[in-house]
């Protein structure tokens, strides 16, 4: 494994904080991931949910700055299915 790939421990943790996160019903972006929890890989992350069977959504939003960036969540109905159902 070369110094600039993560370890499987570390996609896993990330896996498992962000989705706790859009668990929330809170909406994440790069930036955010970053910040909160030294993420570089969102885009990834997000997509090793979806094939895990994770409904992520996604949206490009546009910053003040002109930026164009993607924004990630939940449904608020999967969220509450899935409470339901873990309770």
């Amino acid at each position: 494994m070369t110094a600039n790939t993560p370890s499987q421990n570390d996609t896993t943790s990330h896996k498992q904080l962000l989705l706790a996160h859009v668990m929330t019903g809170k909406r994440i972006t790069p930036l955010e991931a970053l910040d909160l929890y030294q993420c570089f890989s969102l885009s990834q992350r997000m997509g090793d949910l979806r094939r895990d069977g994770i409904p992520i959504q996604s949206q490009l939003i546009t910053l003040p700055n002109g930026k164009r960036i993607s924004e990630y969540w939940l449904e608020p109905s999967y969220i509450s299915t899935y409470k339901e159902t873990t309770a």
